[in-house]
């Protein structure tokens, strides 16, 4: 089993920008933590705005007591 985190350009870690800087600082930061990148896409509403938003589902192995079936 997995748990999953997801990020977005609005997340207080890209300070409202998504500077490649940042976003590597950021993936390595999860990375120390047993995080891995799973997906990354770009996600449009012609509704809304004109924009579109880049996110990124992380993923790491849960730690559970009882063995895997």
């Amino acid at each position: 089993m997995f748990e999953y985190k997801i990020h977005t350009q609005r997340d207080k870690t890209f300070s409202g920008g998504f500077d490649p800087t940042e976003l590597r600082a950021a993936l390595n930061a999860h990375a120390a933590d047993g995080w891995r990148l799973a997906e990354g896409f770009m996600v449009s509403s012609l509704w809304k705005s004109m924009k579109s938003e880049i996110v990124l589902i992380l993923e790491r192995p849960l730690h559970t007591t009882d063995p895997a079936t």
